[in-house]
């Protein structure tokens, strides 16, 4: 029965090697620390915080943010204190407590150890050190606390440096918050301490070090639990992607992984035939059982940890705030081994389903974090159909370059990258659309002096004798100059097994002049996954040269049919629910073929019953047409466009 007791009573972290069993000193001492910052009439209190009593200060609101959160980055916790939020604050918060058995999943914004600060940003400077002070203060609560020590401590070892120095100090009570939390994600930290605390790079950094960690953790687990069919970790990504419901691999992955993110794209394609979760889920547990048995539990519990961790960013939990549906795959079953079949709080209580608890969804208005305006082009970019992780690629690269601007003003050091890209996909899947957009918003930011696109594919680069390529290439890159050079299908400037062709002298010359006039153009060449790839390795400078790789997924046809209703619009016509309805049986059912138009098919669809409609009208009088009769779409002018290929028709026409 005892035995029984000193389990109940544990915070058990994934990342950690083992349990904790929390004295009930270290509560009770947390606790009243807690009542002694609400007791104080001077103490930080921002206003009213949501599931938290009246008259609650910051500090014991930030307390309850950081706690979890101190353990790990996107932790998993178990036990019965894997609600430590609840169990530090208790005498302040207010909702159903969710002790017990089972298992939560925690996650919040990767500048989570400001949010105090965020929230002061309308303070005087008074108030805004006592924000400072107490977010330093309230994580050294956790500090002599085993699951949170390391991460603590790494977090009070950058507070105390910026309160030991003047300037710094002054920044923090004085800047704007985009400005202070740059200054955190570069400057603030060593180069250990950000070891300890990755998200505080920022999204990237956080995204990098949850693949990361993920590829570790599977190899070692691979290395000591042998199992023939086990896959590789692109596999496995391509899995967790399926499990957690995305068509494709999010632009974001892609463009850390690099080169790696082919074989997860390769390992997607694989998968289209059919993949079920529930049977991969159990597999996996299966696996982590004989890991339990062979003594490897701490393999076992990295794994878990690190699985979790990147579900949670491919979930999109961390860009859209309160947890989404469907929710992250849950991993509750590969826990019934960890504890040989128990949850860690009861000795038969089953486990639950994992359990999400988004802090971001808790922070008060005035915690706010700050927005990217949208107005002009990046209104536009919002307008269209789809991209949703096209569309967060580009918010992330005007924060970081008003991010920049602003530190520049303060003359402090800048961050700024080259802004050439890769944008790999099908055809009509918007990569001249979002070129050009990305165009106008770098000219409305001040980053391009014209903004204008020059659109160039081979023919406008490769010359058909010796010593005309160099001067087309620089003529064309020399035209794009103050705007974008968009190189599209420019993989056709390699051909495959052809090394001597012209083509490789055009790529040089644009990687030189990349380089003499490298804050004057952003180029941005484009075309199919694969392609691409072979384009990148035929010159080691090229991977270099472009560090952001946009992947633009094909639409579904939900999104295909609503193109055709806004182009229709756009175009002046009218057309009833019908009219929609032959549009979406022309639509082939996914898999679609390598060639499928997407946004194409649906123009050149739109283009042809306009043409059909006026065949149709020509037939009448014209003196009796109406204005409704020269809009109106009906559902027999909608065909499949004639300029298509015959077997591309016997495709997409219904019934085939």
């Amino acid at each position: 029965m005892e035995q029984h007791t000193r389990r109940a009573r544990v915070l058990d972290a994934l990342t950690a090697e083992q349990a904790w069993e929390v004295p009930d000193g270290w509560l009770t001492g947390v606790r009243e620390q807690l009542r002694t910052w609400a007791d104080d009439p001077l103490a930080l209190r921002p206003g009213a915080f949501p599931e938290f009593v009246e008259g609650t200060p910051a500090a014991v609101w930030f307390a309850h943010q950081v706690a979890p959160l101190l353990t790990g980055w996107i932790p998993v916790l178990r036990g019965e204190y894997a609600d430590v939020s609840a169990a530090v604050t208790r005498d302040f918060y207010r909702p159903p407590a969710r002790l017990g058995a089972g298992h939560l999943v925690r996650v919040a914004a990767t500048d989570w150890p400001l949010l105090v600060l965020s929230g002061a940003r309308g303070f005087n400077e008074e108030g805004r050190w006592q924000a400072l002070r107490l977010s330093r203060d309230v994580v050294n609560l956790f500090a002599d606390a085993p699951p949170m020590a390391a991460r603590a401590q790494a977090l009070i070892a950058g507070f105390d440096r910026v309160l030991g120095d003047r300037e710094a100090t002054r920044m923090h009570v004085a800047a704007d918050y985009a400005t202070i939390a740059q200054f955190w994600r570069t400057t603030v930290l060593s180069d250990a301490e950000r070891a300890v605390l990755p998200e505080l790079g920022g999204p990237e950094a956080a995204l990098k070090y949850s693949l990361d960690s993920l590829r570790d953790a599977h190899a070692k687990l691979s290395a000591v639990v042998v199992d023939d069919e086990a896959p590789e970790f692109a596999q496995l990504l391509a899995r967790l992607i399926r499990a957690t419901g995305l068509g494709g691999q999010p632009a974001a992955v892609g463009q850390i992984l690099g080169a790696e993110g082919w074989d997860v794209e390769g390992a997607l394609a694989e998968l289209r035939g059919g993949f079920d979760t529930q049977a991969w889920l159990a597999r996996n547990a299966d696996w982590l059982g004989r890991a339990i048995a062979q003594d490897e539990r701490m393999a076992a519990r990295s794994w878990v940890a690190a699985a979790t961790r990147v579900s949670v960013h491919l979930s999109g939990v961390l860009e859209n705030g309160p947890w989404p549906e469907p929710e992250v795959p849950d991993l509750g079953a590969f826990f019934e081994h960890l504890d040989g079949g128990r949850a860690p709080a009861a000795e038969a209580a089953p486990v639950k389903q994992v359990a999400a608890a988004s802090v971001t969804s808790e922070v008060p208005a005035a915690v706010e974090l700050p927005a990217v305006e949208q107005s002009g082009a990046l209104a536009e970019l919002e307008a269209l159909i789809g991209l949703e992780s096209i569309k967060d690629s580009v918010r992330r690269m005007v924060a970081e370059i008003k991010t920049n601007q602003r530190r520049k003003e303060l003359g402090l050091p800048t961050q700024d990258r080259a802004r050439h890209m890769v944008f790999v996909g099908k055809p009509g899947t918007a990569k001249t659309t979002i070129a050009r957009l990305l165009a106008k918003i770098y000219k409305e930011l001040g980053v391009l002096e014209k903004g204008h696109v020059v659109e160039v594919d081979r023919s406008d680069l490769v010359g058909s004798g010796v010593g005309t390529t160099a001067p087309m290439t620089a003529a064309k890159f020399r035209e794009a100059l103050g705007g974008l050079l968009f190189v599209d299908e420019a993989y056709t400037l390699v051909p495959d097994n052809n090394p001597g062709d012209f083509g490789m002298e055009a790529v040089a010359t644009l990687l030189k002049m990349m380089e003499d006039y490298r804050d004057e153009c952003v180029v941005i060449v484009a075309g199919y996954h694969r392609e691409m790839q072979r384009f990148l390795d035929s010159n080691p400078g090229l991977a270099s040269r472009f560090p952001k790789l946009l992947s633009f997924a094909e639409y579904d046809t939900d999104q295909l049919v609503a193109i055709f209703e806004l182009q229709a619009k756009q175009k002046g016509m009218i057309h009833g629910p019908e009219v929609l309805a032959v549009v979406r049986k022309y639509i082939p059912a996914a898999p679609r073929g390598h060639n499928f138009g997407n946004g194409r098919f649906i123009r050149n669809m739109l283009e042809e019953a306009i043409s059909t409609q006026a065949t149709r009208l020509s037939l009448r009088d014209p003196e009796t047409l109406t204005e409704r009769d020269l809009r109106e779409l009906l559902p027999e002018d909608v065909r499949p466009a004639t300029s298509m290929r015959a077997e591309d028709y016997l495709l997409q026409r219904p019934g085939s």
